[in-house]
């Protein structure tokens, strides 16, 4: 889809969705219909030995999110984003409150799983998801995914919030395996304003197989477990720093056949991120942030080869929808075929309304 298509797709549908608020509005079905849009223009200079140019000014992504609240217990969203050539529905799903602390969220949506994913991209330190994101997400362990998520938050502080999930086990048409995925997390909160969470993931693969009593065969159960840690601490009424880390380990199906029995390697990851920010008093300038953040991807543990990354972030807010942000990336594989050391610059202007 060309990239003028698809733009008009997108105001066709603001049209529609505005035209159809204001109807749930005045049948008085809606208690809030709330439409917000964003985009991202980033210019980025990229190192290493490409053979293309190295320089790139694009619009990295841009989207249109519908939050609406129907009674005192439901709501959802809708969220499309659009980047070059590419459309898609992003998020899709309703959150329903029976009862006090006790919440079912079901549709399209971030599974319960990772950090790092889980966390918006407008409340990351660094300019972008680590690697650690972006190979759980290849391995389908974390993600955006069709599924039902059952979500306790408890009134006693020192009860844990829980988020237990069955998803599709992935939106790809590629693996709709009659398999289900299963994802749970916790979360503790802490005096200090420490917060320590730990979460699982489970799925598993299959296909048909005529040579099978069953006519079908299915992989073993493939696990990831996390463990997590955030810090935020204020300095004083203006300065505060926050830190967030991460660690993960689990079975790496894509480096071997698991359908048909092999034993898959054990993957580590984990990353951190510590920032301060500074909130000034100026109309045109609320608060400036710098961060330092750090990755590392092992796919196999029980070799030397990894994948590391250094990123040094500064964040500039003005007070309106605009957002300034400029980045550094350092790549640094180790054993790592096909990858050089190379370091990408990253400027990008936000616009969120």
């Amino acid at each position: 889809m060309r990239y003028s298509t698809a733009l008009t797709l997108v105001l066709t549908i603001l049209m529609a969705v505005t035209a159809s608020a204001n109807v749930d509005v005045e049948n008085a079905n809606a208690n809030t219909f709330i439409l917000s849009a964003y985009a991202r223009v980033r210019y980025s200079l990229f190192g290493g030995a490409l053979t293309i140019p190295n320089r790139s000014f694009t619009i990295e992504s841009a989207g249109l999110t519908a939050d609406f609240d129907i009674g005192n217990n439901l709501d959802g969203q809708l969220q499309l984003e659009i980047k070059p050539d590419e459309i898609f529905l992003k998020d899709c799903y309703i959150l329903w409150e029976p009862f006090n602390a006790i919440e079912l969220q079901a549709g399209q949506f971030k599974k319960p799983f990772c950090l790092n994913t889980i966390t918006s991209t407008w409340d990351l330190q660094a300019i972008d998801h680590s690697i650690t994101h972006r190979e759980l997400t290849n391995l389908l362990y974390s993600g955006r995914d069709i599924g039902v998520t059952g979500i306790l938050n408890p009134d006693p502080v020192w009860l844990p919030d829980l988020s237990l999930g069955i998803f599709n086990g992935s939106p790809d048409a590629l693996n709709q395996d009659n398999e289900i995925q299963y994802v749970g997390r916790a979360e503790f909160d802490l005096p200090l304003g420490i917060i320590v969470g730990g979460d699982l993931s489970a799925l598993r693969f299959g296909k048909e197989n005529p040579e099978s009593v069953d006519g079908y065969t299915c992989s073993a159960r493939q696990k990831a477990i996390g463990v997590d840690l955030q810090l935020n601490i204020e300095i004083n009424k203006d300065f505060s720093f926050l830190l967030r880390s991460e660690y993960l380990r689990g079975d790496n199906w894509q480096m071997v056949n698991v359908i048909e029995g092999a034993d898959p390697p054990e993957f580590q990851t984990w990353w951190a991120t510590g920032g301060i920010m500074w909130e000034t008093d100026k109309p045109a300038l609320e608060s400036i942030s710098a961060s330092l953040s750090m990755a590392s991807w092992q796919p196999d543990r029980s070799t030397d080869s990894r994948e590391d990354e250094l990123t040094i972030t500064v964040n500039i807010d003005t007070g309106t929808p605009v957002c300034v942000r400029a980045a550094a990336v350092n790549h640094r594989p180790h054993n790592m075929p096909f990858e050089e050391k190379h370091s990408d610059y990253i400027l990008e202007v936000t616009l969120d309304i």
